[in-house]
């Protein structure tokens, strides 16, 4: 298998990142000089972070990235496989000047993406990797090489993810969680996050039952996909637990459902934290960020709560930049992520799960009661029955669908948010059917009904 190099890395750029098909297009050859790109910009003797998910073509072009970085005179905290969230939380504890992760993720199944990160464990602006992106394109002009006496060094830190569950649960009342008696299951979704939530939630004394927590070989398939989904909403009935989650990937966000199987929508989860987190509560007048696309409903609700909103498209780091200078009390982005800044100025799936756990407790209820009152946004739905052998890769069908329309979108694990100027259109997988959920929103009606049978014309030719 051969294929023409690339000269241009803008090739690569996706969503902001660097993204490719690993020995595909983007090589190990390609990882080495990005590394060494991305060490020049560091002073020598200077230590970052690296990590990476389990998957083999994550960890080859994470060691060609090593050589690239260790030949710059840069010294490497190592932490091997690893979620997102720890190695953002690594960078903040050990002072390192930077970091690097390299994996796949829902967003690109089968491509491997490099998120570089600051020494505050944030993603660099769009303008900084274009920079990267630059220095690659004029290799090897823009790079420092150093003595063989000089080159960096790599220091395992294994305890690190001890300390990181250890920090976690300092956030939360575990006396009162565990007097609660909770029983949740969740789908680690075959990434890192198998070797922490289920010590982490053990700890906190609930009890979990953990599904996927092992390595499995990359498929076409997104993970969780919707059968993963599907199995862990059938595992909470079955078991009358309390709650499940599926984490992505890389362990950054969760998809919630409730004791009754049914998905908690972004906007729900948005308004639970809004209204029951004691914290946010306290902070009224402080600024709470979203993204763009939120729900107009929704926006109101927050208004009518006593915050002032800032919104900012949803760019790697943009969110987390944005807290800092507004001093937000809180932040969210709706693929999914929220961000409660007491923590970090980052969105960690566990931290997530740690707050939902919490409100659930303080509350003595259920998440289907807690959120039933929520206001609704005016929507025109539509369902789309399947064929059952297109469902396991219907959500990477849908994408390609997408970008095929030059549609704008969030991927929102088990949905797609498709934006068009005013009008959001939420394309999801039905659980308990082989069929496809539309459900637009518009302040024109008229808008929001083409925009259904717009895709639902495309949708019914896939």
């Amino acid at each position: 298998m051969i294929h023409n190099p690339i000269k241009n890395l803008n090739e690569l750029k996706k969503n902001g990142r660097i993204v490719g098909k690993a020995n595909y297009v983007f090589t190990p050859e390609i990882s080495s000089s990005i590394g060494s790109i991305h060490g020049s910009l560091f002073k020598q003797n200077e230590s970052i972070v690296m990590g990476r998910d389990y998957h083999n073509d994550s960890r080859m072009l994470k060691r060609a990235y090593t050589s690239g970085l260790m030949s710059t005179g840069i010294n490497l905290l190592n932490l091997s496989d690893c979620t997102f969230p720890l190695l953002q939380f690594t960078i903040r504890r050990f002072g390192a000047s930077g970091g690097v992760y390299i994996s796949g993720g829902h967003l690109y199944s089968e491509d491997v993406g490099i998120r570089f990160l600051d020494a505050g464990g944030i993603e660099l602006s769009q303008s900084e990797i274009q920079k990267i992106i630059e220095s690659y394109n004029n290799y090897p002009q823009q790079v420092r090489r150093v003595d063989p006496n000089n080159i960096g060094q790599i220091t395992a830190i294994p305890q690190t993810a001890d300390i990181y569950i250890k920090s976690l649960q300092q956030f939360v009342d575990k006396k009162k969680i565990k007097k609660a008696n909770l029983k949740i299951v969740v789908d680690c979704s075959y990434g890192p996050t198998g070797k922490i939530t289920p010590l982490l939630i053990n700890d906190i004394g609930v009890e979990v039952i953990a599904l996927n927590t092992h390595y499995r070989e990359r498929s076409s398939s997104p993970v969780p996909s919707i059968n993963t989904i599907r199995n862990t909403a059938d595992i909470v009935k079955a078991s009358n637990s309390h709650l499940g989650v599926c984490f992505d990937v890389d362990g950054s966000r969760i998809l919630v459902i409730d004791e009754n199987g049914l998905e908690i929508s972004f906007e729900d989860l948005l308004m639970l934290f809004i209204t029951f987190d004691k914290r946010i509560q306290k902070s009224k007048g402080n600024t709470i960020i979203t993204t763009p696309t939120i729900s107009a409903v929704v926006k109101t609700f927050i208004e009518d709560g006593g915050f002032p909103i800032k919104q900012i498209e949803n760019y790697p780091g943009e969110i987390s930049r944005g807290i800092r200078e507004e001093r937000a009390c809180f932040a969210a982005a709706d693929t999914l992520k929220f961000y409660f800044t007491e923590y970090s100025p980052f969105s960690d799936g566990n931290f997530i799960l740690l707050k939902i756990l919490e409100i659930m407790t303080a509350r003595d209820d259920l998440l289907s009661s807690l959120t039933k009152g929520f206001p609704k946004g005016i929507k025109i739905n539509k369902t789309i029955a399947v064929a059952p052998e297109l469902i396991e890769n219907v959500h990477n069908r849908l994408r390609e669908m997408a970008d095929e329309n030059g549609y704008k979108y969030h991927d929102i694990i088990n949905e797609l948010k498709i934006i068009n100027n005013d009008t959001y259109t939420i394309i999801k997988v039905a659980l308990y059917r082989n069929a496809i959920l539309l459900s637009a929103e518009s302040e024109e009606k008229e808008k929001a009904q083409e925009m259904i049978l717009e895709l639902e014309n495309i949708i019914s030719k896939l």
